[in-house]
């Protein structure tokens, strides 16, 4: 349970800077041993990666990563890349139909405005959500998170749903339920409290002077879920901003989408502009979390 999901987390995060990786661009080639790790995370126990001590690969290069944010970014993309190329797609999709991948820059305080999730749907204004969730019809996932400004909390969470249903001899349909005006699906209520208070893991990993991904096995039916804990303005006079790219693969035809949907019997609701809806970890009620492992120094 959570314990094993702490040792899981320890043995996945991976620093980036004891490894000769190449700042080359989002394509560049990186070390087979790095790849080869994080596939194996990715497809084996844990299903999840987590990178970091991006600051000190770019400070190993002179470069300062608050100025060459791109460079973090396309060398956490490429290293990204590099794994799944090393995995078969296919074993982990539940419709097999032609996606590809697709990234996004979202912001994970304030509200989004003029997102399609895959560019073909109307776009909306939007808030990422915090609850514990699955992101919709993508069997993997990588999320970029930092540099972080005038940010408190918002911890990324991980939850090992894949064991919550061994354990509980639950179907993963059974688990997740549609949210209103959103396209992610949560973890439904009859099994939040469970997950979240026996199978959740935060990170306490530095995303204000570093640049960390999390990648995801998401697929309801192998995968992780994810969240996070509340983040909150430290300074309320100042602006506050917690960035994030997201990285995910996409149907290109839209009704593969309702046909994904429909695999785990969770309706395809229709989203619209955010309008104030809870989003928060505590989706359902409130309740303490305070369970976390520390990343890197």
């Amino acid at each position: 349970m959570a314990t094993s999901l702490e040792h899981n987390i320890r043995d996945a995060a991976i620093d980036l800077s004891a490894y000769a990786v190449s700042l080359d661009g989002a394509d560049a080639p990186q070390p087979d041993v790095l790849t080869e790790r994080i596939a194996a995370h990715l497809t084996g126990t844990p299903g999840f990666a987590i990178l970091y001590a991006t600051r000190q690969v770019l400070a190993a290069h002179g470069l300062d990563i608050a100025e060459h944010r791109d460079a973090a970014y396309a060398l956490l993309e490429s290293v990204f890349r590099g794994a799944m190329a090393r995995i078969e797609f296919r074993r982990f999709t539940v419709v097999d139909r032609p996606m590809a991948l697709a990234s996004m820059d979202v912001d994970g305080f304030n509200l989004n405005g003029g997102f399609s999730h895959d560019n073909k749907i109307e776009s909306r204004a939007f808030m990422t959500s915090k609850c514990l969730h699955f992101d919709a019809a993508t069997p993997f996932v990588a999320n970029i998170y930092g540099l972080n400004e005038n940010i408190g909390g918002g911890h990324p969470l991980l939850s090992d749903v894949r064991a919550y249903c061994r354990d509980h001899g639950v179907k993963p349909s059974e688990v997740v339920d549609a949210i209103p005006n959103n396209y992610n699906v949560v973890i439904a209520p009859a099994h939040y409290a469970a997950i979240r208070d026996q199978y959740t893991v935060g990170l306490d990993i530095d995303i204000d002077t570093d640049m960390i991904a999390i990648l995801l096995l998401n697929e309801v039916a192998f995968g992780v879920a994810h969240g996070a804990t509340a983040p909150y303005r430290i300074d309320e006079s100042r602006p506050a901003r917690r960035p994030l790219r997201h990285f995910e693969y996409q149907f290109e035809a839209e009704d593969d989408y309702v046909t994904w949907y429909g695999h785990y019997d969770v309706p395809m609701v229709e989203a619209k502009d955010y309008a104030g809806e809870n989003l928060s970890l505590d989706y359902y009620e409130p309740a303490p979390f305070d369970r976390f492992v520390r990343i890197g120094a």
